[in-house]
């Protein structure tokens, strides 16, 4: 990946350990700091107490579910500009429209797929 990562900070927030985990591995070998997050709820405190610079977030989660999240990152003058990437196993269309709808930069299905997801990084940290 041409673009340097390095001093780049990503939240992964999801409710399994198993996809946080392999997920924070490819970050990292990428170049990214990482912190977890179980549920939206938690991610949304950590961001608001730490800097980001990129949100992964899976849909379906309790306390507060990845669309939830998207919408409160997104309506906040302080963290709107954090980009988002919504993880699903959910790939039907429906469930894209929605997390544009509310928020999300981007879309990449489960299991995912590092070369989408690389790209995927490089064009939202290029801007």
């Amino acid at each position: 990946m041409p673009v340097d990562l390095s001093g780049k900070r990503a939240l992964v927030v999801d409710d399994y350990q198993s996809m946080r985990l392999a997920l924070k591995e490819r970050l990292v070998e990428l170049g990214f700091s990482v912190v977890e997050a179980e549920n939206g709820l938690e991610g949304l405190e950590k961001l608001k107490a730490e800097k980001f610079d990129m949100v992964f977030t899976d849909i379906v989660m309790p306390v507060m579910d990845g669309l939830e999240l998207c919408q409160e990152i997104k309506s906040s003058s302080e963290l709107r500009q954090t980009p988002v990437v919504v993880l699903s196993t959910h790939t039907d269309a429906s469930y894209l429209l929605k997390a544009i709808a509310n928020g999300a930069d981007d879309y990449v299905p489960k299991p995912i797929e590092f070369k989408l997801l690389d790209k995927v990084i490089a064009r939202l940290i290029n801007g």
